[in-house]
């Protein structure tokens, strides 16, 4: 467990960061790394440790919040809950908890805005740089929808037996224009379904789908073999690649931009905090 500046820090508050450092580190290569586990961890209590140094020098700072500044923020939280249906009696248990809450929140900007001063705001250049770093998050990918027909390899047939009955539907198809009927008579998907839908590009490495997504539309593939089968596809629609203009999500980057450089501010608050703090492990944990 840790202990900072003599304060105890719930266990499970670590166990959570943990999971979510961990978490997000999975999502973003796609697979496990529990042999990270122990970086992982050691990334939560820091973080967690973090953020008690930066309540204890919002406190520290701003020790009292004046009751005419909490009342208006209570009023707003609980008549939000009254909305949804909160008895008056249950609001009444929670009121002191709340009026914790929002002094600890209000501590907290007053924080922020003592750090930041007059540059706790965003402009529209730094809107812009936003934007372009993380221009990737509003892109629409290219999609496709296709018509596939396919055939298995298995231990019944040849591959040149499956290979020469695919060219004679390719041949077939290309005559006659047809892929629909030709493709739905054919198939040995157990669905017998033909239509694909539209399909997202997310693997340019995947065989297939460099395939399909490199093929003009009305055109019809050659036969490709991928996973233990052979198929033919022809593409029949194409949505190409968009990014969202700068211009319909502006607001949202403020907001983005805007917590980024409070973060920033926290976290060098942090770093200071931490020359002088006394971070202990105690324990188990």
């Amino acid at each position: 467990m840790l202990r900072v500046n003599g304060e105890l820090v719930d266990q499970e508050l670590v166990e959570e960061t943990f999971n979510r450092v961990k978490g997000a580190e999975e999502q973003r290569i796609q697979g496990e790394c529990c042999e990270r586990d122990g970086e992982f961890y050691e990334q939560a209590e820091q973080e967690v440790a973090d953020s008690i140094l930066i309540a204890q020098e919002a406190e520290k700072r701003f020790e009292e919040i004046p009751e005419e500044e909490i009342k208006p923020r209570l009023k707003e939280v609980i008549d939000a809950y009254r909305e949804n249906g909160a008895s008056w009696e249950m609001l009444d248990k929670q009121r002191d908890m709340m009026r914790h809450e929002i002094a600890a929140s209000m501590r907290m900007e007053k924080l922020i805005s003592e750090l930041l001063g007059a540059d706790n705001q965003v402009s529209a250049a730094e809107v812009e740089v936003f934007y372009e770093e993380h221009r990737d998050e509003y892109r629409s990918p290219a999609e496709v929808r296709s018509l596939h027909v396919m055939k298995t390899l298995n231990e019944n047939t040849t591959a040149p037996e499956v290979f020469a009955k695919m060219c004679g539907l390719r041949e077939e198809v290309l005559e006659s224009g047809d892929f629909l009927e030709p493709a739905g008579r054919e198939t040995e998907k157990t669905t017998g379904k033909v239509d694909l839908g539209w399909i997202t590009l997310d693997r340019p490495t995947n065989p297939f789908e460099a395939a399909l997504f490199s093929m003009r539309v009305g055109e019809v593939s050659p036969v490709m073999v991928y996973e233990h089968a052979m198929h033919l596809v022809k593409v029949v629609e194409r949505k190409e690649e968009e990014v969202v203009p700068l211009a319909e999500v502006r607001e949202e980057l403020e907001n983005r931009a805007l917590a980024r450089k409070r973060r920033g501010a926290l976290q060098g608050l942090a770093r200071e905090l931490r020359e002088t703090a006394v971070i202990e492990k105690v324990g188990k944990g």
